[in-house]
């Protein structure tokens, strides 16, 4: 049954449910009704009962006449026992003439049909009378419908019974999905939020069970990245704390010579100056990257508008502009730029941000002695842009917080596109992916590029 109602909804499972549950009390009625007919026709409809009965209402009849002495002159004082008798029909006749007749039985519902052609022989019977009359007496047995609607009652309520407990089995079905359902609503309002909902059928009840499971996992994953954050903001704060003291101190402490005139000569002011300055560019350096770490984990920024751009005008523009700047700080660059002949659909201040945190990315980390290599080329309806340098051996006394490059991976997936970095053998290498704009849809390659020659 569950695999019949698999694929249905829950108004179709009822509603082919009770279909169901009828059929199976119309089965049930009829055997029912057949079984009811049959003993009838053996017992009370049975000639043989019918012919037990009569006798035996003759023996009554005979020892009434005897007991009130009934005369050809009192037979009305047989309408008192016949009327005792509900399903006994009485006739009496005298050398073939009739001397009475009894009133249609009341088993007999309709006595309008009540016709009785001929007497039968087989229901005569000898009556003596009190005066000595003998006369011809024919008792009829009528069982009457009484019996046939009973049967008929009985079977409907077998159907009904039948129909009921068919129907209820498939109600008390959805009944313990919908009981299981509420046991597991109690499980998560109690906080565990790691219990899966089970999920059963395809049906409304199914639908609102993985409704109920994917906010769970809504509720879960947003409690994660709550944690997430509130671990970050805790090494964030903890970082800077640390990283703001030194500058800070050290810049107090040399605002506070040259206030009060301690130096000897004007070169060692000059000298004082300078440091403070350099301490004072350290402290904006780190305020910018609590800006960045806001544009990570703030939403604000993603109702950034979009605009359709031709992909090689904008993409030679930006980054002939970096490859530039590069080279004028002393770094080599390869540049592979392939034809794209397509359209993107970006925020071209968005794309700056990310690729001003990769050329800083380059300026802090790269070794400034071997190449750095920037291509981007089309790879099926996607741009694929490569930036791939050597570690600086110095990396390791260097802190990030890795805010730059969450920030490149949230723009570009704002984009509808992918970022990928990795680092392997003191090579670091990013892979950004973009989508073409008017080409057939389909799923981002992942694949990356082969290495540059």
């Amino acid at each position: 049954m569950s695999r019949l109602f698999r694929y249905w909804g829950l108004s179709s499972q009822l509603f082919c449910g009770a279909l169901l549950s009828l059929l199976l009390a119309a089965l049930a009625f009829v055997p029912s009704f057949l079984i009811g007919t049959w003993v009838l026709e053996n017992t009370v409809y049975g000639e043989a009962f019918a012919r037990q009965a009569e006798g035996e209402a003759f023996v009554e009849l005979q020892e009434y006449v005897d007991r009130e002495g009934i005369g050809q002159n009192n037979l009305h004082l047989l309408n008192t026992w016949c009327g005792r008798e509900e399903e006994i029909y009485l006739s009496l006749y005298l050398d073939g003439w009739p001397l009475y007749e009894s009133a249609v039985p009341p088993a007999i519902l309709d006595p309008e049909l009540f016709v009785l052609a001929e007497e039968d022989p087989e229901c005569e019977h000898t009556l003596v009378l009190q005066d000595g009359t003998v006369t011809q007496a024919f008792l009829y047995f009528y069982a009457g419908d009484a019996y046939f609607y009973w049967v008929i009652v009985l079977s409907v309520l077998v159907a009904v019974a039948v129909f009921s407990v068919c129907f209820i089995t498939i109600v008390h079905r959805k009944l313990r999905y919908i009981t299981r359902l509420k046991g597991e609503l109690d499980i998560l309002a109690g906080g565990d939020l790691g219990h899966k909902v089970a999920v059963k059928g395809r049906d409304e009840l199914s639908d609102l069970a993985a409704g109920i499971d994917q906010m769970r996992r809504s509720i879960l994953a947003h409690q994660r990245a709550e944690e997430k954050m509130r671990s970050t903001n805790s090494q964030l704060v903890t970082a800077m704390s640390h990283d703001l003291r030194t500058p800070l101190t050290s810049l107090l402490a040399y605002l506070e010579l040259l206030d009060r005139g301690k130096y000897d000569s004007e070169d060692q002011r000059r000298h004082f100056v300078a440091k403070s300055l350099e301490k004072a560019l350290r402290i904006k350096s780190m305020a910018d990257k609590l800006f960045e770490y806001f544009l990570v984990y703030s939403s604000e920024w993603e109702q950034a508008d979009l605009e359709v751009l031709e992909a090689d005008e904008l993409f030679q523009q930006i980054w002939r502009e970096y490859v530039f700047s590069l080279k004028s700080q002393g770094f080599q660059v390869r540049a592979d730029f392939g034809a794209l002949d397509s359209r993107v659909e970006v925020n071209v201040d968005l794309l700056h941000r990310a690729f001003d945190n990769l050329y800083a990315n380059i300026l802090k980390y790269a070794d400034a002695a071997s190449p750095v290599e920037v291509a981007y080329r089309r790879q099926d309806h996607q741009v694929v842009l490569t930036i791939a340098n050597t570690v600086s051996p110095a990396r390791d006394t260097i802190e990030s917080t890795n805010i730059g490059l969450n920030t490149c991976r949230r723009i570009f997936q704002y984009h509808g596109g992918l970022f990928q970095a990795e680092e392997t053998d003191h090579r670091f290498c990013v892979h950004i992916h973009l989508p073409f704009v008017g080409e057939t849809p389909g799923p981002l390659s992942r694949e990356l590029p082969p290495p540059q020659a």
